[in-house]
């Protein structure tokens, strides 16, 4: 029981009778000590009298055998003997009527020894995750992505609170009214023409399909050779894990400067229709809801690209589809998925956390490709490395929105969504790495108890099964 009174600690009632029974079994030893003491010295007075007896009858004594000589036996104490722990905790209150503390069974160097040994155990913890350089390179970009996040929200979104007129809010309505009845129009000028709608990529298409990036047929302002002016962001090293990713769940394009476009695939991979990354991105997120595996699948496909791009000048040959599984997203991607679903039942700034859970979906897939069982130990020490960059990347893009919306003393740029997503890996990532910890603190302690155990065990003798 963890509860502190009076400045002493509050021990619950087992916890006492165990502190009494140590007590006994210390009282029990001292006694065995001094008996043991008070043989020792009559042997040594019976040995120095068979020494001078044997010195007078010109008899050679024995020699005396030396410690190192003399073999490490067990006890072989039968099992039956060992008492009951409710007999030793009723002899226990008869010899030490008074409650027991930790205090009056360890010394000073006993305590010592245990904080110690405590230090040493965090340490190691620490040691395992604690964030490495790369780990360092995947906070700086996952700050900068969610910084860019906010500052563009606000260009694409609109600001959170700058106005809370009557006027705003009808003509956002009326607006949302128009467009849903002309949405709702489409679908029934496809179901008269019996033309199915297009839905969401299948996961095996994302990973299957070639590159939606790599397509130049139909690309407006190319150069003679037929490669594009601009660069698609599908191939950048950095923004390619976030914009690459998008283009190849929505099967679209976005070029290096901003403008979009659909992908064709019949009779041939081209260009189709313009369309506006706000719409890429609000797509790939009601895919990814759709279904989990799209996401996860846009990675794995996003980083077989960029290896075959990589080693294509050396020569070898890059990821294999047939390597992605399930397991590939993991325990932390599937709770972070959950988070993003729940969204759905949020009427506040449901875009902006939207948009924030899933760069933290992106950068924990990422991260999650450079673990190594051999260097990095268990997944779930890594996985707390990863829950590490999330939770700093948002509090750092976090503050930064604050401090902005401080001095410009312009509310309506604050990131409500992005600080209700950060308010929220405050919450879950220190209980994980906190509760992780004390697993840990427990099984390294728990070893120690069972070495000790083991040793002491084989001092009994068990009947055969």
């Amino acid at each position: 029981m963890d509860t502190r009174k009076k400045g002493g600690y509050k021990y619950s009632q087992s916890e006492k009778e165990a502190l009494r029974v140590l007590k006994m079994q210390e009282q029990d030893l001292e006694s065995l000590g001094n008996d043991t003491s008070s043989q020792t010295d009559e042997l040594g007075e019976l040995r120095k009298r068979v020494e001078k007896l044997s010195a007078t009858l010109g008899v050679a004594s024995k020699p005396k055998t030396k410690d190192a000589e003399v073999p490490r036996t067990t006890l072989n104490i039968p099992v039956s003997d060992i008492p009951s722990w409710e007999s030793l905790v009723e002899r226990a209150g008869n010899e030490v009527p008074a409650d027991v503390s930790f205090e009056n069974l360890l010394t000073g160097e006993e305590f010592d020894y245990c904080i110690e040994d405590v230090g040493r155990i965090n340490d190691v913890f620490m040691s395992r995750t604690n964030l490495t350089k790369s780990d360092m390179s995947f906070l700086a970009v996952a700050t900068a992505l969610q910084t860019m996040r906010w500052i563009l929200c606000n260009q694409l979104f609109g600001d959170a609170g700058a106005t809370f007129s009557t006027d705003d809010v009808l003509k956002r309505l009326d607006r949302k009214i128009k467009d849903g009845v002309s949405g709702r129009n489409i679908d029934l000028a496809n179901l008269g023409s019996k033309k199915r709608p297009v839905g969401h990529k299948p996961w095996e298409n994302i990973i299957f399909d070639s590159a939606p990036y790599d397509v130049t047929a139909g690309l407006p302002g190319t150069d003679t050779d037929g490669s594009p002016r601009h660069k698609a962001f599908g191939h950048h090293p950095v923004l390619g894990w976030l914009f690459g990713t998008a283009n190849l769940i929505t099967d679209t394009v976005t070029l290096s400067n901003f403008s979009s476009y659909r992908i064709e695939r019949n009779p041939y991979p081209r260009l189709g229709a313009h369309t506006s990354l706000p719409k890429i991105l609000r797509e790939t997120v009601d895919s990814t809801k759709e279904d989990w595996l799209r996401l996860p699948a846009g990675i794995f496909a996003q980083y077989r690209n960029m290896r075959a791009d990589e080693l294509a000048r050396y020569g070898l040959p890059a990821p294999s589809a047939d390597a992605f599984s399930e397991d590939f997203a993991g325990d932390l991607y599937k709770s972070q998925y959950e988070s993003l679903c729940l969204l759905r039942e949020l009427k506040i700034d449901e875009k902006r956390a939207a948009v924030s859970i899933f760069i933290n979906m992106v950068v924990g897939l990422v991260h999650g490709l450079s673990y190594d069982p051999a260097r990095d130990g268990e997944r779930k020490f890594f996985e707390a490395r990863t829950r590490k960059i999330l939770l700093l990347s948002n509090s750092l893009a976090s503050a930064g929105n604050l401090a902005f919306c401080t001095v410009t003393e312009n509310l309506g740029k604050l990131d409500l969504g992005g600080l209700i997503v950060t308010a929220g890996r405050l919450f879950s990532d220190v209980r994980f790495i906190t509760r992780l910890k004390e697993e840990f603190i427990e099984k390294e302690i728990d070893k120690s108890i069972r070495e000790e155990l083991a040793s002491i065990d084989a001092n009994f003798i068990r009947p055969e099964q």
